[in-house]
């Protein structure tokens, strides 16, 4: 029986596409996660007065204070370096992951 939704047909990307594909998915983790890397950099660098209460708390109150003093686009602080040292990365993964359990299954290694 065949499985839902699936044609019988094998859909096969061209190498440039893997590697803007395996770039793009590559890109997203950092971009979900930025905030959270700012806030814990944030909470980890702010000096801690003995008697008086922290600027920075927990993670929402942070996003808070840090969205309303430097605006939202702050929690992204950093991001474009972080992508250009991660994407380059994860498409070259992918592509080479696809170019090669494409080989092997043309091989019938696996089967």
């Amino acid at each position: 029986a065949e499985e839902a939704g699936r044609s019988g047909t094998d859909v096969s990307l061209d190498h440039w596409q893997s590697l803007v594909l395996g770039g793009i998915s590559g890109g997203m983790g950092p971009l979900v996660n930025n905030p959270l890397d700012v806030v814990k950099t944030r909470m980890q660098r702010q000096v801690v007065v003995p008697g008086r209460e922290p600027k920075y708390r927990g993670l929402v109150q942070s996003c808070v204070v840090i969205a309303r003093e430097e605006g939202t686009r702050a929690l992204w602080k950093g991001i474009t370096p972080r992508l250009m040292r991660i994407m380059p990365g994860q498409a070259i993964t992918f592509m080479t992951y696809e170019a090669v359990s494409g080989q092997i299954e043309k091989l019938g290694w696996f089967q």
